[in-house]
């Protein structure tokens, strides 16, 4: 099981570390943590006060502890005697970072080559102009985004595809059923070189309906991979 460890002095960056072991028959009973990078470790030291969350798990676990010991990959920390939050997270959403993208595919909307609201063609990539960028996503749903409103038009009648597919980082596509929640169209205003643009955003939330049990365990896995993604 995985943990990302925060410091007192540093709570935006997260530092990733795998449960190894616990001793609870020590006084104070200990656990391990390994798999920490060098560069984690060299944030970490004897006697800091550390909270940890638990990744991976249906609900947000974290507690505070205390850093007894250091390895060569990893710390010995005290037990906690309690919890500091259980928070259930079933509905919590993780922004799709660059280097984890994702994407959803309709079968009732293909791109035109030749209609002009459509994303651009590139002749060795053709296939992948039908594959519109997640901006978000949850176990049961996702945020999908583009600047080019071909999709958006095609969908504004369409409440239900059953024959959608979810693409996940490294793993071939995934049959679902996509349900339409909700359409907007937001324009955004951009400054460069000191001069104003306005570039349109369109976006639709999807529901990821009727999962199966494998379908879950794969998205849970990519949540799990995007919660430590700017973790050291």
């Amino acid at each position: 099981m995985q943990a990302l460890i925060r410091t007192k002095d540093n709570t935006k960056v997260g530092i990733r570390a795998s449960f190894h072991r616990s001793e609870l028959d020590k006084s104070p009973p200990l656990i391990h943590f390994d798999k920490i990078s060098s560069f984690g470790l060299e944030k970490l030291e004897k006697g800091m006060q550390i909270k940890v969350e638990v990744i991976g798990m249906p609900s947000q676990v974290m507690f505070v502890t205390e850093i007894r010991e250091k390895a060569h990959d990893g710390i010995i920390c005290s037990v906690p005697s309690s919890l500091v939050s259980i928070e259930r997270r079933a509905n919590a959403r993780y922004k799709v970072t660059n280097s984890a993208m994702a994407y959803l595919s309709f079968s009732v909307w293909q791109p035109d080559e030749e209609d002009p609201s459509s994303p651009p063609f590139f002749e060795a990539y053709q296939g992948l102009a039908g594959l519109i960028p997640i901006l978000d996503i949850s176990a049961g749903g996702v945020c999908i985004q583009s600047h080019f409103p071909a999709f958006m038009n095609v969908l504004e009648t369409v409440a239900l595809d059953t024959q959608a597919a979810l693409h996940l980082p490294m793993s071939t596509p995934m049959p679902v059923h996509a349900s339409i929640r909700w359409k907007r169209r937001i324009r955004n205003r951009i400054i460069e070189d000191d001069s104003e643009r306005y570039q349109m955003d369109f976006r639709i939330g999807v529901e990821l309906a009727d999962l199966q049990e494998e379908q879950r365990n794969k998205i849970r896995n990519y949540l799990r991979q995007l919660s430590v993604a700017d973790a050291i």
